[in-house]
């Protein structure tokens, strides 16, 4: 079973439909990795994210992929990440 975590990023403002489809491209790039209950308001990105079949997922390694994912398609300016 996937090991969901709660993903929030505070951002400088975002357009829903581009922070919905931030988060499915990130999840396309990274096969491996799951989204649920994707969230965009204002200045605030949320979802649960885990990686296929690991129970074992810990924050930092969500919290990783995330951060990567920004650095290579900054879509928009991230002002804080948090996993949880």
């Amino acid at each position: 079973m996937t090991k969901m975590l709660t993903v929030n990023i505070d951002t400088s403002g975002v357009d829903q439909n581009e922070g919905v489809e931030w988060v499915n491209e990130m999840a396309n790039v990274y096969a491996d990795m799951e989204i649920e209950d994707v969230k965009v308001s204002g200045n605030k990105i949320a979802f649960k994210a885990g990686f296929s079949g690991m129970d074992d997922t810990d924050p930092d390694d969500v919290k990783m992929k995330v951060e990567e994912y920004l650095t290579m398609n900054e879509a928009f300016q991230a002002n804080n990440v948090t996993v949880k």
